[in-house]
């Protein structure tokens, strides 16, 4: 009796150890487990697209999760990274989701020093960055557009422009001087499409090489003639006082600009200004005053991301907390997504119902859980399949 009770024991704690095992959400692992602070640093606190990511993050996410966010002040610069990272840190933060870009190797080697997660939470590196931090133990990686992604985003969308025979622009360039390497690409890609257009160049660079250009000058955009193509008035950085609320209204009300285009931020910025008879596109995100615009005629393009798609980096980063990171062969994650284009009110409608909801948003729940613990291959399937019909299925 006493050995088959021995043996009774040691079966018992082999099927306890099994159970254990497996992709376990943290409710599951310890249902009465100290809540998870993450600290969240962004360069942006006002766009349609920062404010619909935060959103998610905290009307769902904190809701449904034993997390709570700890967001910065709005970053223009490396000293004020390093700066909230350093609060973060003091209060306690095991983790850190990144919206900022002024200096990313900075932050993540911070992070690493500290022994905090890193993240980025939309875009990722560039590939000589990747391949410095890629390793790194605390880096957990990044998912969402990749730099080519945000090219061709802007291309697309001032060659849908020119494909319909607009040849005069006006650019809103966003954070661009601020080195947001996104929105440099994003305006890479429309300058490109007007050299590919216009048979000209910018300053001597098409294609690609017009992002070096860019970053030459400090990220500023100069106007002036792209072969048969105009760019007429360019504005960047996010001032928010009159001179550059002046700036706005003069390029959007300029009569050599019949069309806008926006790296992000369009539907705050020149379409608070645009007259009747201009185009406006935009880079951004669906809302319900994105749809409205759109119903209105004043929004006319609009590439967005849906504010759930940084659910699976948010997802990634817990699941390194709890001790269970996902690695690609040891590595940090670089998973890319795309955007869904809306070019009518009634796509626009269509995609925003299913953004836009708190209770059965695109990425619930019950998926997310699915992505903890999960492996490589698993992660990266799922994140590969983010087009709108595909998250419908």
């Amino acid at each position: 009796m006493k050995k088959f009770l021995t043996v009774l024991l040691s079966l018992l704690m082999v099927f306890s150890l099994v159970g254990c095992s497996g992709n376990k959400t943290p409710e599951e692992k310890d249902p009465t487990a100290e809540t998870v602070k993450i600290g969240v640093l962004v360069s942006d606190t006002t766009s349609a697209e920062a404010l619909a990511f935060r959103s998610y993050y905290e009307n769902y996410i904190q809701k449904v999760y034993n997390v709570e966010f700890m967001y910065s002040d709005e970053l223009s610069d490396a000293a004020a990274e390093q700066s909230a990272i350093d609060n973060f840190i003091a209060n306690n933060c095991k983790a850190i989701i990144s919206f900022a870009s002024s200096d990313r190797p900075a932050q993540i080697e911070k992070c690493e020093t500290e022994g905090v997660y890193y993240a980025v939470a939309t875009g990722v590196l560039t590939d000589e960055q990747y391949e410095q931090f890629k390793s790194y133990e605390h880096y957990v990686g990044a998912i969402g557009p990749d730099l080519a992604t945000e090219y061709q985003a802007g291309h697309d969308m001032a060659k849908y422009f020119l494909d319909n025979g607009y040849t005069k622009f006006g650019m809103f360039t966003g954070a661009s001087v601020y080195f947001t390497e996104m929105h440099i690409y994003r305006a890479a890609g429309m300058l490109a499409a007007m050299c590919d257009a216009g048979g000209g160049n910018y300053k001597g660079q098409t294609g690609m090489g017009i992002v070096g250009q860019i970053f030459q000058d400090g990220g500023n955009i100069d106007t002036g003639a792209i072969g048969t193509v105009e760019l007429n008035g360019v504005v960047s950085g996010y001032d928010f006082d009159d001179a550059w609320f002046g700036k706005l209204a003069a390029v959007a009300n300029d009569e050599n600009v019949e069309a806008l285009l926006a790296v992000g931020s369009g539907q705050v910025t020149f379409a608070g200004f645009k007259p009747e008879g201009k185009v406006l596109g935009d880079i951004d995100c669906y809302t319900a005053d994105s749809v409205g615009l759109m119903e209105a005629g004043t929004l006319n393009y609009l590439a967005g991301k849906f504010s759930a798609s940084i659910g699976p980096i948010f997802a990634a980063t817990l699941s390194a907390v709890y001790g269970q990171p996902i690695r690609d062969n040891g590595n940090a994650l670089a998973l890319s997504q795309g955007y869904w284009v809306a070019t009518t009110a009634e796509d626009a409608k269509k995609y925003f119902e299913v953004d836009s909801s708190t209770e059965n948003p695109a990425y619930t729940k019950e998926k997310l859980d699915t992505l903890i613990g999960a492996s490589y291959e698993d992660f990266a399937k799922f994140v590969s399949a983010y087009s709108f019909e595909e998250i419908q299925k």
